[in-house]
């Protein structure tokens, strides 16, 4: 195999901005980074364990030719793994110029807050959920917000800010899918195809540049943790405080995150997620369907990979 191209910083969009790290740990997650480093503080920590959605943040990523955003939980997510990712907060949220965010505004006028702690993390849930489908059902409304925990309102009120929420603007003219073209294109141009390792010794971060790279890093780091969608890795960190370093993140490798089917044979590649490999196993096997949509919250299966969790 031809010599790697090695690259000694994790690039990615935050909201609209590039950012480009070279000092970050191995276990560093993404609320921890955006609160403490970026003073991004709309992003709250619950649980530190996925369960609550107060963390809640939208990770758009590139899937084929399109952009795929997706609602993740920013407590066990690993900055490692953010590399060439369009990540989304709630104060990138705006509407029409001095007027809330369509989101946001239903809320508001639903009465879908009370303490507001969750409330952030609501509304990045609902948001996700509404770019995908503007006028939703009841059911989709509960999928999307299975994640997501909330003390005081009842969940009532945000099911009816859910219903409204295109009575205040239309999806398709929200700022990120207006910017969709220019962020795909920008997060193309992150492509370079090289191995990305940050850090010195044991206190390194590995990201391979594919499939074949990775077999070579596992064969010098025999004793690295691999991360894939980290709803396993991140409790390690969080709860049990393991050291994971040095850390292989293979969550983005394409070559991980195929499925096929053939005479009657469904091939599921490693990296697959839940919500990825839903359809396909829903159609296939009917009744596995509504045990899917019961392995945690929508964050969870937007992260969880299928191999992960049978690997741990």
């Amino acid at each position: 195999m031809a010599d790697t191209k090695i690259r000694n910083e994790i690039r990615f969009i935050l909201n609209g901005g590039d950012v480009a790290l070279k000092d970050v740990a191995p276990d560093a997650t993404l609320l921890d980074w955006l609160r403490l480093n970026r003073s991004l503080r709309g992003t709250k920590e619950g649980c530190a364990e996925g369960d609550c959605g107060a963390c809640t943040v939208l990770v758009g990523k590139l899937a084929g030719d399109g952009l795929v955003y997706e609602s993740v939980n920013a407590c066990i997510r690993f900055m490692g793994s953010l590399d060439g990712t369009h990540v989304v907060t709630v104060e990138h949220l705006r509407g029409e110029p001095g007027k809330l965010h369509p989101v946001q505004q239903a809320m508001v006028d639903f009465h879908g807050s009370q303490c507001g702690f969750c409330t952030p993390g609501f509304v990045m849930s609902l948001y996700a959920l509404w770019m995908k489908t503007p006028d939703p059902s009841n059911a989709a409304i509960e999928k999307a917000l299975q994640g997501n925990l909330c003390r005081c309102t009842g969940y009532e009120a945000i099911i009816r800010a859910a219903h409204a929420i295109s009575n205040y603007g239309k999806a398709a003219k929200d700022p990120l899918a207006v910017e969709r073209k220019d962020i795909t294109a920008r997060l193309k141009a992150l492509r370079d195809g090289a191995r990305v390792e940050v850090g010195s010794g044991k206190q390194r971060l590995i990201v391979p540049a594919g499939v074949d790279d990775f077999a070579a890093v596992l064969e010098k780091e025999p004793g690295a943790t691999i991360v894939a969608g980290s709803t396993d890795v991140g409790l390690w960190v969080t709860k049990h405080m393991r050291d994971i370093s040095p850390a292989i993140f293979i969550g983005g490798l394409e070559g991980l995150r195929t499925m096929s089917e053939k005479d009657g044979v469904i091939t599921i590649g490693a990296g697959v997620t839940y919500t990825e490999a839903f359809e396909t196993l829903s159609k296939h096997i009917p009744a596995l369907g509504p045990l899917v949509d019961r392995i945690g919250g929508e964050q969870v299966r937007n992260m969880g990979t299928i191999g992960g969790n049978i690997a741990n």
